[in-house]
């Protein structure tokens, strides 16, 4: 999980070997203090401004493992002390659940269509037919209704648990999908047995590609927020000024205060085993509280 508390931001207006004009920008983190997300900072933007006079690619971080540039809420832990997850607001606004190990997936109704074979309709050949049909030609048919991605899922997930019997699920559904959290062990995002479920679910690729990439799972708390009439940010995080501060503060009240109105998950049930392992339970708890009601769904 790539969390960071503190977050800065430095920039550089600089020329090149041949004098061409770059703006460079580095962020860092740090878990120490702002002053010192700052001196990571500094000291990224400066290996950036060497790598251009040294013709070199600048590329944006020194590994291909990027920290997500997100607002840290709270950090969650257990009763002994030991981290269970975070909540952060991403780049649109939105409050998120990150955890390491509480496999959450995220299926999307387009994905689970597309999976859904389609059988034709075959209709024996004949010649009478085909002459009517050449001179006075039949409307076309019905558009099928769309399938039910609903009983879609619950196949998908029978036929899991007929393998896997000792697993557990709870079932949410999103306003273009469903939600799947597992409850009877923790696993990790790159694990043999979590991408396999990915895989058997139909869970969103660019889902599973991030929840690898962070080593965590991630799972939005609150709504989104152009579905609850409202814009995004007004600066990007981390803030340069008190006076962007002050207009996020601002923003979060108006946002906060329209999405009271409204669900990000209806509660659809629990399937399998019934086993929730005691470190989930407060993430669940945490997820249920946020984001779990009847209202519309944004």
């Amino acid at each position: 999980m790539q969390l960071y508390s503190y977050w800065a931001r430095a920039t550089l207006d600089c020329h090149d070997a041949e004098g061409n004009v770059y703006h460079l920008t580095a962020y860092a983190g740090s878990d120490l203090s702002p002053a010192a997300a700052r001196q990571t900072a500094d000291a990224l933007l400066q290996a950036r401004q060497a790598r251009l006079l040294g013709n070199g690619e600048l590329g944006e971080y020194p590994t291909g493992s990027v920290p997500l540039r997100e607002q840290l809420i709270r950090r969650v832990y257990d009763t002994q002390g030991r981290e269970l997850g975070a909540v952060t607001r991403n780049r649109y606004g939105s409050l998120v659940l990150n955890a390491p190990r509480l496999m959450i997936l995220d299926v999307d109704d387009h994905d689970l269509r597309q999976a859904m074979p389609r059988q034709p309709n075959v209709v024996p050949f004949s010649f009478s037919r085909f002459l009517r049909h050449l001179f006075n030609p039949p409307p076309p048919p019905a558009p099928l209704p769309p399938p039910d991605t609903h009983d879609q899922l619950q196949l998908r997930l029978a036929a899991w648990l007929h393998l896997h019997p000792e697993w557990n699920f709870r079932l949410y559904r999103t306003r273009l999908g469903f939600r799947l959290i597992v409850t009877h062990r923790l696993l990790a995002p790159d694990s043999p047995e979590a991408q396999e479920v990915f895989a058997a679910m139909r869970t969103d690729s660019r889902y599973m590609h991030l929840c690898e990439k962070q080593d965590c799972y991630r799972a939005r708390l609150s709504p989104k927020p152009w579905r609850i009439g409202w814009m995004r940010p007004p600066h990007p995080f981390p803030y340069d000024t008190a006076e962007q501060g002050q207009q996020q503060l601002e923003w979060e009240q108006q946002y906060h205060a329209r999405s009271t109105e409204f669900s990000v998950c209806q509660w659809v049930g629990e399937y399998g085993s019934g086993h929730i392992y005691p470190e989930a339970e407060t993430l669940i708890t945490l997820h249920d509280d946020a984001c779990l009601g009847d209202r519309k769904l944004a």
